[in-house]
């Protein structure tokens, strides 16, 4: 298992290397940065060089880069909400503009993978939104390529279901693309297994964190009611290899507490692991 954590953890935050150092000190083998401001200025090229610079000596501990899907958070709030799937050419080019310039931060330090959403929570499963997420990756596709990294489209909970995403992909085969699996928003959805087994294939990493199915919380996993045993064997059954990265926040409890709850969540989460695939092991 190779356990990662998202720097949504401190969302409400300003990102900063002693919090990275943190990170990697409880044993974390994966990072993810959120690049939202003001909680990741990409556009500040001396934090860019700074954070760069220490990541290039801690051996691949970058995993991936979440792409901006607002503007602005500001605690509690997004503003300005950026969709790649918008029907209207302005808004669609503003959030390929801004994933872009995020991106740009992998000319600096390597970054196996880039995720974004699959537009925002009011986005409506229709052909022109899903044509408005193709002429945005026809341009993030080789933009991303050309600097390393991968594309994963995140699911969230709009009507662009797991399915329906993996039929997308093949369809207007995007190679190159494959799918954040997101535990928490699955949920919300429905179940996050039999969504699991829909996407298959196309799962190349995580977002693991729970809800109690009526809101999206970003709970540390267990602290919900999201099925944890049959998440973690959905991704046994599919022979998930990537990394299981955390995505929650700590809400108003201070950084130590947040940093106890996480490694808390990551060994439960192991444990869950080795006996989803010891079960799917035994039945083969």
């Amino acid at each position: 298992m190779q356990p990662g954590i998202s720097t949504y953890l401190f969302i409400e935050d300003r990102l900063d290397l002693d919090r990275l150092r943190a990170l990697r000190r409880q044993g974390f083998q994966r990072l993810e940065i959120l690049a939202v401001r003001p909680h990741f200025d990409y556009r500040d090229s001396q934090l860019g060089r700074e954070v760069a610079a220490w990541l290039q000596d801690q051996e691949s501990f970058l995993h991936s880069l979440h792409l901006p899907h607002c503007l602005e958070y500001r605690p509690g709030k997004i503003q300005t909400p950026l969709s790649i799937a918008a029907t209207e050419p302005h808004r669609r080019t503003q959030a390929v503009d801004e994933a872009r310039r995020a991106l740009e931060f992998a000319e600096r330090v390597p970054c196996p993978l880039g995720v974004i959403h699959t537009g925002t929570l009011e986005d409506r499963y229709r052909p022109r939104h899903l044509d408005a997420i193709y002429q945005s990756l026809e341009i993030l596709v080789p933009f991303a390529g050309d600097r390393g990294v991968r594309l994963t489209l995140e699911n969230i909970p709009n009507r662009l279901s797991l399915e329906r995403m993996g039929r997308f992909l093949q369809e207007a085969d995007l190679t190159g693309v494959g799918i954040c699996f997101d535990a928490g928003h699955a949920h919300l959805e429905s179940t996050p297994a039999s969504q699991i087994t829909a996407a298959g294939k196309w799962i190349l990493t995580t977002h693991l964190h729970d809800n109690h199915g009526y809101r999206d919380e970003h709970l540390p996993p267990f602290a919900g009611t999201a099925p944890w045993p049959e998440i973690l064997r959905g991704l046994a059954d599919s022979r998930y290899d990537g990394c299981f990265l955390l995505e929650f926040h700590g809400g108003e409890r201070d950084f130590r507490t947040a940093l106890r709850s996480a490694r808390e969540a990551r060994d439960r989460l192991e444990t869950c692991w080795e006996a989803a695939r010891k079960t799917v092991e035994k039945e083969e």
